[in-house]
């Protein structure tokens, strides 16, 4: 049984693009080097499966030197080393945040006579993590931590608002 050639085309323009999605994946992530390892085999069988569509001789299986030589490069190292400052910043802000929210805001009964006011998690944390990191006199160091804030609320880690005891 052939294969018709649009078929091919159309199978092969779908591999394409699932390639290109596992690669931005892996990237935006920021793998190790065990998911690393994983999807560049996964990339080789469907550069095997593309190659052979095309008619030409299946990829034999490839040596993981190219592997070991893409992670000792220094643009690779520079990237790994960015990507763990950043993750370890945003794992102390978030527990810098937690510990800040837990002070001024503990877990109580709420009693539903007392009046409350929300409070935006930026107008409350900002000025103590800033002092804490000494992050407050510059204008980038301001919306790195902005952004780390905002990234922790997308990811759940922080409430979007509080709902704080009004002082009389």
């Amino acid at each position: 049984m052939t294969v018709s050639p649009a078929t091919n085309a159309t199978v092969r323009d779908r591999l394409v693009l699932r390639l290109r999605a596992l690669m931005a994946r892996t990237i935006a992530n920021g793998c190790t080097e065990e998911e690393e390892l994983a999807a560049a085999r996964m990339v080789g069988k469907a550069i095997a499966q593309v190659d052979a569509m095309g008619g030409g001789a299946p990829m034999e299986q490839a040596e993981p030197s190219w592997a070991q030589a893409e992670r000792e490069s220094r643009e690779y190292q520079t990237l790994l080393e960015k990507n763990t400052a950043e993750s370890l910043l945003k794992a102390a802000v978030q527990e810098l945040a937690l510990n800040h929210i837990n002070t001024v805001s503990p877990a109580r009964m709420r009693n539903t006579n007392e009046p409350t006011e929300r409070v935006d998690i930026h107008e409350l944390l900002e000025p103590h993590l800033g002092m804490m990191l000494a992050v407050g006199g510059t204008r980038m160091g301001r919306q790195i931590l902005r952004r780390m804030v905002d990234e922790l609320v997308y990811d759940g880690a922080l409430p979007r608002f509080l709902e704080m005891k009004r002082e009389r």
